[in-house]
């Protein structure tokens, strides 16, 4: 049987921890909790910072009343480097051995900078199999990959996930400090694939569209396995700070002003969403090109669906606003109806985009 995990995402601007619980078929929200950040978060480089956070965090997990000492991180986006490529029918030893050939002219840093790992996917078109896990080993270097179900042609989509090991020692070190025991460390767009992944399932290709504080993330989804993976540089700091430039504001009220009035065009004037309004047309650049790469390779294919993650998917308007400017219908991802989720307080519902990445996390050994 596998260990009870718990899902703890560390931020930039907030931290999240989350325990999730299966009994027979139904899942139950047993622990959740939710605090700012420290000023300089795990990025740091000083042993002050990580101690501060680690203060942080202790209170948080105190407050949630968490026994359990297995747990899954998140690493930020901006800090981890995931690629799907296709690649020809392999055995594992013979994947493990090329892959390194691969991992040289996707990955941007030395390999002896960084940890590795990768995962097939699939090995067909018409696997309905999600694949195995991804995720990035806590401790020494896993080279075994995960063997997915498909009909044994003559390619396969396999993930390869990177990571600078001065950043996973930080987590580990984070660890120590907390007394936990590190289970797993990956990328947020592969937790955010798992708590949305009843959403993205059926036959249709969908998109997720992950929208993080410093960076957004694309996930192109075919019958519920992942087919694409594409990052920007842009997210809900970016989106502060041109409305803190464009309305002359300091960043706390911006802030304010971005969850209380979004595209809001009666607020202000129209302001607030037209400081707002380049940013997200950049993000609907990358999502038409990546719409487009998509279908250029799957028959003209077109994506049914995109789902909205993140805190800054809860900005007002922004759902129509990717509407109209996709023509695509656009929804909300919500990780706890997704799996009809017992014992979820109230509150949290309506913000449950902003939990995708955390419950994802807790759901890892749950699937």
């Amino acid at each position: 049987m596998s260990a009870r995990v718990f899902g703890l995402d560390i931020g930039s601007t907030s931290i999240r921890c989350a325990l999730v619980k299966k009994e027979g078929s139904a899942f139950n929200l047993e622990s959740i909790a939710v605090s700012p950040s420290t000023p300089k978060g795990i990025l740091s480089e000083a042993l002050i910072d990580l101690e501060a956070l680690a203060d942080v965090t202790r209170k948080m997990l105190s407050s949630a009343n968490l026994k359990t000492v297995n747990v899954a991180f998140s690493l930020p986006e901006s800090q981890v480097y995931t690629k799907v490529i296709e690649m020809p029918l392999l055995s594992d030893q013979e994947l493990s051995a090329a892959l390194k050939f691969e991992m040289e002219q996707y990955i941007p840093l030395p390999l002896d900078q960084v940890k590795t790992d990768w995962v097939i996917l699939g090995k067909s078109e018409s696997s309905n199999s999600p694949g195995g896990e991804a995720g990035l080993p806590a401790g020494p270097l896993r080279q075994d990959g995960s063997e997915a179900s498909g009909a044994g042609k003559k390619t396969m989509d396999v993930m390869i996930i990177a990571a600078p090991i001065n950043i996973i020692n930080k987590y580990e070190k984070l660890s120590e400090m907390l007394n936990l025991k590190p289970e797993s460390i990956e990328s947020e767009v592969i937790s955010v694939h798992r708590a949305l992944l009843p959403l993205v399932s059926n036959t249709s290709s969908h998109m997720i569209l992950h929208i993080g504080a410093n960076t957004s993330s694309i996930c192109i989804v075919k019958r519920g396995i992942i087919k694409t993976i594409l990052s920007m540089p842009l997210g809900g700091t970016a989106i502060t700070r041109a409305i803190s430039l464009d309305l002359g504001i300091d960043s706390a009220q911006a802030e304010k002003y971005k969850k209380a009035y979004g595209l809001n065009q009666d607020a202000f004037e129209g302001k607030i969403g037209k400081a707002l309004a380049p940013i997200l047309q950049s993000i609907v650049g990358d999502v038409k090109k990546t719409m487009l790469s998509f279908r250029e390779k799957n028959a003209n294919e077109v994506i049914s669906q995109v789902v909205l993650s993140g805190g800054s998917s809860l900005l007002p308007g922004i759902d129509v606003f990717f509407t109209n400017n996709l023509s695509t219908q656009v929804v909300l991802g919500n990780c706890f109806a997704a799996y009809s989720m017992g014992n979820v307080p109230r509150e949290l519902v309506i913000q449950a985009p902003s939990f995708n990445v955390v419950v994802g996390l807790a759901l890892r050994n749950l699937l």
